[in-house]
């Protein structure tokens, strides 16, 4: 037993120890063959220089186009109706839906559309006048009646002065004992029946003013009559109030009207109007320039993009903005007499208003603008000294020239901010310079600092290229600004 382990012993020790020899001479080897490998080159990290697209910032004279849309209608139109009951006796030739009337027509020679039977209102005519004939009677003989009383009156008083001497007398008489009683008793009856006749005659004076006035009244009360008879015979007739267009018509000859009954309806086309709304922002800017004195000009299409066909002035504004749609309405009138081709009612039409003009504004793409986790608008805006990179492989060629960009808030001193307007935004002065370049792509990749190619002069992006590329006109050059509201 004692020598089986020990055999054991002897066994194990000398696996140990080859295994250990083997690992040493292999970790000998592995240093041997590491020291024999070389050093690789030591190249410096190369920086990244980004291709992007660039713009040159320019300071021009801009006007603000504001875009909006409406339907043209009629600025002025009537639907005449039949003011009178009857049978309609006469149309006009041509009554039909597009007679136009002429704007030639006077009152001597009126463009008559519809004529009523009048028989009945011509006899109710000379009936009040017959009853007016009869109160110019009535009031003549009044007047002579009135003379004939003031006659009689004094006449009458005349008399009783006389007799009341006469009564003095016989008194007298009666008193000498000359007369009698029923002398007294006569002359006293006689006095008293003048003194009546006087007293109705003053009472029929005072009442003839009464009586005039009654006959005056229904004089009155027969003119008006007269007037309203006249008024029902010249209704027979309906004529055209302004020159236009029929626009419907709903009588024939032969058919019984009544009053309130819609004949025609008559459309000036000479002036147009186009009810368009506009958002807040923009409602309060044509407001500013129609305090300022004349209507902003406004250029109408059919298309959103397309080439203006009448052009026409904005001439008043809605009161107030509605609370639900936030946008207030602007009309804007059109006179077909100044167009080449008149804009017809019910047309859809896109309008082009004329804004605000700014003296130097500073226009960018609004592309361009990234916001800061603050909400601060900013644009990475390329320095003017260009910085050359190198590079030390020899299969890679060295980098052009590039320039190192910087951030630039676009929120001046005041807090103002940039105003956008569709692909353009309006930066307030002072944050950007002319012929600075901004950054507009790879946007989300850029920071303090990092290089951007060079580019060549005509790779970059203009005002004008991008006032080209406009989907719909917001902004235009101008040549000098006029408008007195300018910032």
């Amino acid at each position: 037993m004692p020598l089986l382990v020990s055999s054991w012993v002897r066994r194990t020790t000398v696996s140990v120890f080859f295994s250990s020899a083997l690992l040493v001479a292999g970790f000998s080897g592995f240093m041997f063959l590491a020291s024999l490998r070389s050093q690789p080159p030591h190249r410096e990290q190369q920086r990244r220089v980004f291709q992007v697209d660039l713009y040159r910032v320019e300071s021009q004279p801009m006007q603000q186009i504001m875009s909006a849309f409406g339907t043209a209608r009629s600025d002025h139109q009537v639907v005449l109706a039949a003011q009178v009951a009857g049978e309609v006796v006469s149309v006009h030739p041509q009554l039909r839906v597009g007679l136009r009337i002429p704007p030639q027509q006077s009152e001597g020679k009126p463009v008559i559309l519809v004529e009523i039977d009048s028989q009945a209102f011509q006899q109710k005519v000379t009936q009040a006048r017959r009853r007016l004939e009869e109160d110019k009677a009535e009031l003549a003989r009044h007047a002579q009646d009135v003379k004939n009383t003031t006659v009689l009156l004094a006449k009458a008083r005349a008399d009783l002065a006389v007799y009341r001497k006469e009564f003095d007398r016989v008194r007298g008489l009666k008193d000498k004992g000359v007369a009698s009683d029923s002398d007294v008793t006569r002359v006293t009856l006689e006095l008293r029946r003048y003194d009546d006749q006087v007293i109705a005659l003053e009472n029929r004076k005072s009442l003839l003013p009464l009586d005039k006035q009654k006959l005056e009244k229904r004089q009155a009360v027969h003119q008006a009559d007269l007037a309203l008879a006249q008024l029902e015979l010249e209704h027979a007739t309906v004529q055209a109030p302004f020159s236009g267009v029929l626009g419907e018509v709903h009588v024939e000859q032969g058919q019984y009207v009544r009053p309130g009954e819609a004949l025609v309806r008559l459309v000036d086309d000479s002036r147009i109007e186009v009810p368009v709304s506009l958002t807040a922002t923009d409602y309060e800017q044509v407001r500013m320039v129609l305090d300022a004195g004349e209507g902003p000009l406004v250029e109408l299409a059919v298309e959103e993009s397309g080439a203006a066909s009448w052009k026409g002035r904005v001439v008043r504004l809605a009161p107030e903005v509605d609370e639900r749609t936030r946008t207030g309405r602007a009309f804007v009138v059109v006179e077909n007499s100044q167009q080449s081709q008149p804009l017809v009612p019910g047309t859809f039409v896109h309008a082009r208003i004329t804004g605000l003009q700014h003296r130097q504004a500073v226009v960018i793409p609004r592309d361009a603008i990234s916001v800061d986790n603050r909400g601060r608008e900013f644009v990475w805006v390329a320095t003017t000294q260009p910085v050359t990179v190198d590079s030390s492989v020899a299969d890679r060629p060295t980098t052009p020239d590039a320039l190192t960009i910087e951030r630039r808030l676009l929120v001046d001193q005041h807090g103002n901010r940039p105003r956008m307007l569709q692909t353009l935004a309006l930066v307030e002065p002072g944050i950007l310079q002319e012929g600075e370049l901004v950054v507009l792509t790879n946007l989300d990749v850029m920071s303090d600092g990092s290089l951007v190619r060079v580019p060549e002069s005509e790779e970059l992006r203009t005002l004008d290229s991008e006032l080209a590329a406009q989907p719909v006109t917001v902004l235009r050059r101008i040549v000098s600004p006029t408008d007195p509201k300018t910032d």
